[in-house]
């Protein structure tokens, strides 16, 4: 007894497939959706098999399908094609790309590679690490660089950080702050600019 029609979606490398096996084996793609179906229902245990006599006849009178009968070598189907001229393949299983690991964000660019610090190093080789958001430089004993001139201003300037970068300005000192025989009144310190509080030299360096 012939089934209810219905509508199934099937992807277009399948359908290809059972196009070729239908025009190979003289029948209709519906009878071999069909017993794949009934296969498949029988191997997961939802249908038990029954004997070929005892079994009911084949829908495919029903739904006008053609005889089963595969045609000798070269002989025309009944499309008109020859299997030699047909030379079509089955389409190859449509092989999905591997889905890419997620990937993790660069923990803040590593911390902006890993920010460096500030250091001013004296004449003398000595080395003071800019630790702070506000370092003073002047002559007062509270200042963090503490410069014993008389020339040099109470507090003569002041280093900053701002955002992870450093800046040096002067303070309106008697004397002022140079850089590159210019007096300056704000700028950032870079790696290896050499700096004049009045006549006392220091550098910077970036670690």
């Amino acid at each position: 007894m012939a089934g209810r029609p219905r509508q199934i979606s099937i992807n277009e490398p399948i359908w290809e497939v059972y196009s070729s096996m239908a025009d190979e084996s003289g029948t209709h793609v519906d009878t071999l959706v069909n017993q794949a179906m009934f296969e498949l229902a029988v191997k997961l245990g939802y249908i038990t098999p029954i004997s070929r006599e005892s079994a009911p006849p084949m829908e495919e009178e029903e739904l006008g399908a053609r005889p089963t009968r595969r045609p000798p070598p070269g002989q025309k189907f009944a499309s008109g094609r020859t299997k030699e001229a047909s030379g079509r393949k089955p389409a190859s299983p449509v092989k999905r790309p591997p889905r890419p690991a997620p990937r993790q964000a660069p923990a803040k660019a590593e911390a902006k590679a890993e920010a460096k610090g500030l250091y001013i190093v004296n004449e003398d080789g000595d080395t003071g690490k800019i630790d702070k958001d506000i370092y003073i430089i002047g002559r007062s004993s509270k200042c963090d660089l503490v410069i014993n001139s008389v020339k040099v201003s109470r507090e003569h300037a002041i280093i900053t950080r701002e955002r992870g970068e450093y800046y040096i300005e002067d303070l309106g000192s008697a004397n002022g702050t140079w850089f590159k025989g210019e007096k300056i009144e704000k700028m950032k310190a870079r790696d290896g600019d050499e700096i004049f509080i009045c006549d006392e030299k220091f550098k910077f360096v970036l670690r």
